[in-house]
């Protein structure tokens, strides 16, 4: 990873608490062969590492590699390795970073190996090991290595500004008459007035900024359970932390919706909602005037765009919209728990797919191998009533157009295929084709009943709690429906 990102609520006593117990939030570097956490409230950004414009100081000790020129602040560059016997890194394609760090309002940076995103652990979690303190160690605690992370070992910021005697402030120069006389220290640059934070990602090609407010966290892209299509906005659905999530391509042409092409995800929050922003690298953090924001109002998710320091054009989103035109966000919240013995018999134990085929159905997520898009030519046969064919993870499987319930059933054009296999059947998975995705509906948060209809017969329906457009869906058992067109 090439960036990191700020957990708001560590640094600003006014934003609202998301977490009930006290965190630590860090980011996960690497220099050599260790592995380091520093704290978020202290990592102001992270750029590429300067290597043709950095300026040596010559000196005869210390670890001062030089200083460099970010964002027209002069900042100097400390060498963890003149300290700490670190194993240098012999991978020749790791390309270095700067991390530029903040205490008290002074900066300085240090040269990094890699930045793997950023962590949250409880308080608690942490552990003291060097329990004698003593200004000349840059490390007495570490984070415990964790399932998917090695022990990191939490570098002290302020401790690293005293021990190499440098850090960014405004120098006054003495009268020669008076040549002893000590530099004054001042408060590093703040934004101006009204500015606000952005994160910068790149995505495809195009660059993104996202108000950092609504920003949970970075992370690499989970695993997805059901993918939707990889040319839709919400492209598949994954889980995280114990809850559902809909991860969204915003960019043109649906650059970033596979693991290739994004590795990673950013986690976007709205009040109880989650979205997973799959993004291909994270670049920057930097403060926006609102005045530097040309207003887009007839984009469906842009807020505007601003123009990046280095030139190229930075889209800013709004986070309210992508909440607004992603209805698969609803599955991120957080069922209740409830007596199951009281409510075993009147809501649905398991989640439902809710779609488009000429009217809206729901169907059990039992059975459903995932949601592709059909090739135009697959397209073109069911719309036309004809059988057709899909390769999908390596083998053939037959696509079939779903029933009518009725006459009155729009013909609409289908556009994906939900693959299926019949529940503890050995058949062949096929493909039934349907128009669009609509929505998914979390465990617990349906009613299920029966109705009969005339020559219809009885049929199963499904009545979303809470939700207008998904009263009383027609349910339509795709892993069944498989089982009989197998």
């Amino acid at each position: 990873m090439t960036w990191f990102m700020e957990n708001v609520t560590q640094l600003s006593p006014d934003a609202p608490a998301k977490m009930a117990r006290a965190m630590f939030v860090h980011v996960h570097v690497r220099l050599g062969s260790c592995d380091i956490a520093i704290p978020i409230h202290q990592v102001r950004r992270a750029v590429p590492y300067p290597s043709q414009s950095l300026t040596v100081l010559p000196r005869r000790a210390g670890g001062l590699l030089g200083v460099a020129d970010i964002d027209g602040t002069t900042v100097p560059i400390v060498g963890l390795e003149r300290w700490l016997p670190l194993e240098p890194c012999t991978d020749s394609c790791v390309v270095p970073r700067l991390m530029v760090l903040q205490h008290a309002g002074n900066l300085l940076a240090v040269r990094v190996d890699a930045v793997l995103g950023v962590n949250t652990v409880g308080l608690e979690d942490v552990r003291k090991v060097h329990h004698q303190p003593d200004e000349a160690e840059l490390f007495e605690a570490v984070v415990p290595a964790g399932a998917h992370s090695p022990t990191l070992c939490i570098l002290e910021v302020a401790r690293l500004m005293l021990l190499s005697n440098v850090w960014c402030t405004q120098a006054q120069l003495a009268p020669a008459s008076d040549a002893l006389t000590s530099i004054t220290a001042r408060q590093g640059p703040h934004p101006g007035l009204g500015d606000q934070r952005y994160a910068v990602f790149r995505i495809g090609s195009e660059h993104w900024a996202i108000p950092a407010i609504a920003v949970e966290r970075v992370v690499p892209v989970p695993a997805t359970e059901l993918v939707l299509g990889h040319h839709q906005r919400s492209w598949a659905i994954s889980q995280w932390e114990g809850r559902k999530l809909a991860l969204v391509d915003i960019s043109e042409g649906r650059q970033a919706s596979d693991g290739r092409a994004a590795a990673w995800m950013v986690l976007l929050s709205q009040g109880p909602l989650l979205l997973g922003l799959t993004v291909s690298e994270c670049l920057q953090v930097l403060h926006l005037a609102p005045a530097s924001i040309v207003d887009s109002p007839n984009d469906p998710l842009l807020a505007g765009v601003a123009l990046l320091p280095e030139g190229g054009k930075l889209k800013v989103l709004d986070v309210r919209r992508l909440f607004a035109l992603t209805p698969e966000a609803s599955i991120s919240l957080h069922v209740p728990q409830r007596d199951e013995t009281l409510e075993a018999d009147i809501t649905e134990p398991c989640p439902y797919l809710v779609f488009d085929a000429g009217q809206r159905y729901a169907s059990a997520v039992d059975g459903i191998l995932g949601v592709v898009e059909l090739p135009s030519e697959a397209k073109d046969d069911l719309h036309a009533g004809k059988s057709s064919f899909l390769a999908w993870r390596g083998r053939t499987i037959r696509l079939v157009n779903l029933p009518a319930m009725g006459k009155s059933a729009e013909q609409v054009r289908p556009m994906l295929a939900v693959i299926v296999q019949a529940c503890g059947h050995a058949d062949e998975p096929i493909g039934i084709a349907i128009h669009r995705l609509a929505d998914w509906l979390p465990a617990r948060s349906a009613r299920r009943s029966s109705m009969r209809m005339g020559a219809m017969g009885e049929f199963e329906l499904i009545n979303a709690k809470g939700a207008e457009d998904h009263a009383n869906l027609v349910v339509m058992d795709l892993a069944q429906m498989a089982y009989m067109l197998a």
